[in-house]
């Protein structure tokens, strides 16, 4: 059991010592990166939005809650 810790803490440790070869190919002319604009205006860019679907849902949930309710007052068949 020892061993196998010891085990894994070496490979963990070889493994934090590997080159990022993303970030090395970077380099110094890499392009800054993007500028952070405001909510609002990232927004506005976006289009239009999806509508509500609460209302719709509320809908649904009030038909499937009145059948509920019927099916429960029926008397079942025998």
């Amino acid at each position: 059991m020892y061993r196998a810790v010891l085990l894994l803490c070496g490979l963990a440790a070889l493994a934090a010592c590997a080159p990022f070869p993303e970030l090395e190919a970077m380099g110094p002319d890499a392009a800054p990166p993007p500028q952070l604009l405001p909510i609002d205006e990232l927004l506005s860019q976006a289009g239009a939005t999806t509508p509500d679907p609460g209302p719709g849902l509320a809908a649904r949930a009030a038909r499937l809650k009145a059948r509920a309710a019927a099916i429960a007052a029926t008397p079942p068949a025998t």
